[in-house]
């Protein structure tokens, strides 16, 4: 019976113990609604091509993959449509709205209520558009839905500037476990997949990778010669795999989570620079440093034996010193 309240005693403080560390929201707030912001921005030369009616797959295409109750950009061009409003004017409320939101995020003015409007604007866009969606898109969705779950205006905040609102004392950790559990099961089952196949065993996976078509145009790096050394693409197909599937492993432990947390930035890094997929490597960078470099136990200067042996040798010799004193009721 004691083994069994001990466990779920740690359960408990697991989950629900509250430990003050409230950095990491705003980190976590700043930063993604900067990269959504900034990814927005990028999309905006392209933007008549990718949501209008007049985009590169037709609409009535990307019409036939999207539910008849879900809202999209194209749906909402009609709804205004039909009171008289130009499609230009409805996309670019869309474009001022977007920008609007992702600002209010960054300076944490009623970001959850920015958030949850921009998460739906967000997949509007994305349903709209499936064609063109990745991965990356739906880190998006998943990061905005975690902002909706934190009171990431907690601290560091417009509206705390503003209305002169104190932080409240609010307990987060549950959510901040989720948060952790939700990327430590991600990479674990990334990983796992990985194993499952042979091509990540023999590099045949990085071959094909670093050779697509939107791949490397940045930095135009020559791979021909890793023809010729075929066990460099085992090794970054292995290390691929050890870092994704032994994520939870090395984060969790407080012995190696520094190592595990750099070794997996390290190899997005390598992603945005080599793939070109800066966006994805970014917001999976922020979700690594939000959930886990926050974690880092605070140094603490021990005091040493020497020097409370000193410490406690200086106070002997003032206790001889005032006695006497005392006794001769001179103090």
């Amino acid at each position: 019976m004691k083994s069994v309240n001990l466990i779920y005693a740690k359960i408990e403080n697991f989950f629900f113990k509250k430990d003050g560390n409230t950095e990491f929201l705003s980190f976590f707030r700043v930063a993604t609604g900067l990269i959504i912001l900034l990814q927005f921005m990028a999309t905006m030369p392209d933007f008549e091509k990718l949501f209008s009616s007049n985009s590169i797959i037709p609409q009535d295409i990307m019409n036939v993959f999207t539910p008849d109750w879900l809202i999209t950009i194209p749906k909402v061009v009609s709804f205004f449509q039909s009171f008289g409003i130009p499609e230009s004017t409805t996309l670019a409320g869309v474009k001022i709205s977007f920008i609007t939101l992702c600002v209010f995020v960054i300076v944490g003015f009623y970001s959850r209520i920015s958030a949850f409007l921009l998460l739906i604007l967000q997949i509007a866009l994305l349903k709209g558009s499936s064609f063109f969606a990745y991965g990356a898109d739906f880190f998006t969705s998943m990061s905005l839905f975690y902002l909706i779950l934190f009171p990431s205006d907690h601290s560091f905040s417009l509206r705390n500037l503003l209305f002169g609102n104190t932080p409240e004392d609010i307990n987060i950790t549950p959510v901040k476990r989720l948060f952790q559990l939700h990327i430590s099961i991600a990479y674990f089952f990334s990983g796992l997949d990985k194993i499952l196949g042979f091509n990540w065993w023999n590099g045949e996976s990085i071959w094909k990778a670093i050779h697509l078509p939107y791949s490397n145009r940045d930095l135009n790096i020559d791979f021909t010669f890793l023809a010729e050394h075929s066990y460099l693409l085992i090794l970054i197909g292995w290390s691929t795999i050890i870092i994704e599937m032994f994520y939870p492993f090395f984060i969790w432990n407080r012995k190696t989570r520094k190592m595990g947390l750099w070794l997996t930035i390290s190899m997005h890094i390598g992603i945005a620079l080599v793939l070109n997929l800066y966006y994805f490597s970014a917001i999976m960078i922020i979700w690594n440093i939000t959930n886990f470099y926050f974690e880092q136990p605070v140094k603490e200067t021990a005091r040493s034996p020497k020097g409370y042996k000193k410490a406690t040798t200086g106070r002997f010799f003032l206790r001889k010193l005032i006695n006497p004193l005392k006794k001769e009721k001179l103090i």
